[in-house]
């Protein structure tokens, strides 16, 4: 019996058949590229015979590319230089079986990040804190929302994970509404989040999800500014350890509430794709030292500090309470008509529901970063006394 080996004109056919179509704005140019390349190295086909073929497969293309433009991507196919562990056109045409090299995907090393850690024997969450330029302890859910975000940028809060978001907070510069996000600081069963990018505010269509309304994808982010990086894997002692040792420009770390610590990495990319190609090369080295491979995305989001998660109490719909500041007017008038700027006493506020619950705990916050690794920077205290002993040098010992 003689059987006729299939050609590779005939299984380039097939494998066509198989290719999904090149949609514009969908990454059209890379996938009929890709394709492109599959025929003359993968099959051994001429250009004729790749052309034939693109032009068959182009048809289910949206919308169809022109000749010229096929041509093109054939010639760029044949003269782009193989590339390591590539398959080679001529085994492939002679029907041999070549498997590609795959690259090894970086994994969570727990070695890695102990020999880290242990450069650091003295890191702890008090460490950490004593060298946040800006005092963790102090700083409100809003507060700390108005030091990473701009004048009229937008930051989405939520209460509720799958939600379109609570509210929408806009940004302004100072006086502002310190204690504005309070009511949500307890009472949240699940605790407060917010995404860590500033969006417009609005709906817009999701087309990776059926054009559905939403106003937390990547079409209402304003600013590709921060990288979300977490870790559930490692040990949160030596998972801290190892970023305060990176050169990253790190704008704040905090908990979950929970086993996990967070950290926003300022990148100020230009785009999303700007913000993914940089995020691709700290991958691998984050993920060595446990951070969640899933979790470094240009939209997500991530634990508000300040709020308490897991309390149990009342299930009920949190509302701000109407706040009145004295920037705004002044809160009564005497007899003469004149402003009274001292507010009168409160009634003292009703007992908190809500118990127990962990504290979603801010540790570092630094709203201009740069690359000093957090470890060699001074702490807070360091920073006053050099400040004092300046001061006093320059005006005189008996001046404080």
């Amino acid at each position: 019996m003689n059987l006729k080996a299939p050609q590779p004109i005939d299984m380039a056919r097939k494998y066509l058949r198989q290719c999904p179509p090149a949609i514009s704005g969908q990454g059209g140019h890379t996938a009929t590229f890709r394709v492109a390349v599959a025929l003359v190295r993968r099959f051994g086909l001429n250009e004729a015979d790749a052309l034939m073929l693109l032009l068959e497969w182009n048809r289910t293309c949206q919308p169809p590319w022109d000749e010229s433009d096929l041509r093109h991507k054939i010639a760029s196919a044949l003269h782009s230089a193989p590339k390591a562990g590539s398959v080679s056109s001529s085994p492939r045409a002679k029907g041999a079986r070549i498997v590609k090299a795959r690259k090894a995907e970086p994994k969570f090393e727990p070695e890695t990040l102990a020999r880290i850690a242990a450069k650091l024997p003295a890191a702890d969450y008090e460490f950490l804190k004593a060298r946040s330029p800006i005092c963790p302890e102090t700083q409100t859910p809003a507060t700390f929302l108005n030091h990473l975000y701009r004048s009229g940028e937008k930051v989405i809060v939520f209460d509720v994970f799958e939600s379109q978001g609570r509210h929408v907070c806009d940004w302004s510069e100072p006086p502002y509404d310190t204690g504005c996000l309070n009511h949500l600081k307890t009472g949240c069963l699940k605790g407060v989040w917010f995404m860590s990018n500033p969006v417009d505010g609005k709906f817009h269509p999701n087309p990776r999800q059926g054009n559905k309304l939403s106003r937390r994808s990547e079409e209402s982010v304003t600013s590709w500014r921060y990288l979300l990086v977490e870790s559930d894997k490692a040990e949160p002692i030596p998972w801290v350890a190892a970023l305060m040792q990176l050169p990253l420009r790190i704008a704040a770390i905090y908990s979950s509430g929970r086993r996990s610590i967070h950290a926003l990495i300022r990148l100020d990319a230009t785009s999303k794709v700007d913000l993914d190609a940089r995020a691709a090369k700290l991958k691998p080295m984050l993920i060595a030292l446990g951070a969640d491979r899933q979790g470094m995305k240009a939209v997500q989001l991530t634990r508000l500090p300040g709020c308490y998660r897991d309390q149990t109490g009342p299930v009920v719909r949190k509302m701000p309470i109407v706040r009145k500041r004295l920037v705004d007017e002044p809160l009564d008038f005497d007899a003469a008509g004149d402003p009274i700027w001292t507010p009168k006493s409160e009634p003292p506020p009703p007992p908190n529901p809500w118990t127990g619950g962990k504290l979603q705990e801010l540790f570092y916050l630094n709203p201009e970063p740069d690359l000093t690794p957090i470890c060699q920077k001074p702490t807070r205290a360091e920073i006053y006394q050099n400040w004092l002993t300046d001061v006093r040098r320059k005006l005189g010992e008996n001046c404080l």
